[in-house]
């Protein structure tokens, strides 16, 4: 029996939105994690119009899937020659990426790199009071990166005070090993540290925790410490949120 006319037009636009959502994933694992990790304009614009090319097949029944699908790869390519040659090259990279731009200098503001960055003195502020500098003679540099991004430093006087400052030799720390997340075992994370289960569950049972389904996480802290996290725990304050 024929499907309605509006069911079937739903059910097609349904198939062919996850036939180009599956290609769109494949493509953006190719291209990496720097379309988030490290996002330059380039990349956004590649990323757009990638989307954009992938949305419009979804539910444009005149594109072809070969169509579709070469748009796609066109530019992932270019995206992967870009890269290949700003990594290899620090001309191209330079060409392609930009370079960083100085916009504060031992507390004063650079004008001429306001104006290259297309930036005004309302964005640096706002940028800087997000780097808690809510003063901008306490800035020593402020440079603006290649991603978008605002890194400052503070003057000698105006920086958190470090354990070297203090003449405390500080302690090496390693990564958190999460273990157990939404009540499952992370079997892999078990080996890299050349623990078991049944090490787990005994490590478990020294804090109360008898069900590992109930667990919502448990990690092992630099220092050999596990802290576990258990499901359904309330916030004191009855689950005030800011």
């Amino acid at each position: 029996m024929e499907l309605i006319p509006i069911f079937r037009e739903i059910y097609q636009t349904a198939l062919f939105s996850a036939e180009s959502v599956s290609i769109l994933f494949v493509f953006a694992r190719i291209m990496g994690k720097k379309q988030v990790a490290h996002l330059t304009f380039f990349d956004y614009a590649i990323g757009i119009s990638i989307g954009s090319i992938a949305a419009q097949w979804a539910v444009d029944r005149s594109i072809h899937t070969a169509a579709g699908v070469t748009g796609m790869a066109v530019f992932t390519l270019f995206s992967l020659a870009l890269s290949f040659i700003s990594a290899k090259s620090y001309a191209g990279r330079k060409l392609l990426d930009g370079t960083p731009t100085v916009l504060i200098e031992n507390g004063l503001i650079i004008e001429a790199g306001l104006k290259k960055a297309k930036l005004n003195v309302n964005d640096l502020l706002e940028e800087c009071r997000q780097k808690d500098a809510f003063d901008v003679a306490q800035v020593e540099f402020a440079i603006l990166e290649t991603s978008g991004k605002l890194s400052v430093r503070f003057k000698p006087p105006n920086r958190p005070l470090t354990a070297g400052d203090a003449g405390i030799p500080p302690n090496a720390e390693g990564l958190c090993v999460n273990l157990v997340i939404d009540g499952r075992v992370i079997t892999g994370r078990l080996r890299d540290i050349n623990r078991d289960e049944s090490w787990l569950a005994a490590e478990l049972g020294k804090c109360s925790v008898t069900d590992i389904s109930g667990v919502l996480l448990a990690y092992l802290d630099g220092a050999g410490v596990l802290h576990t996290h258990l499901k359904g725990v309330k916030a004191a304050n009855g689950g005030f949120t800011m």
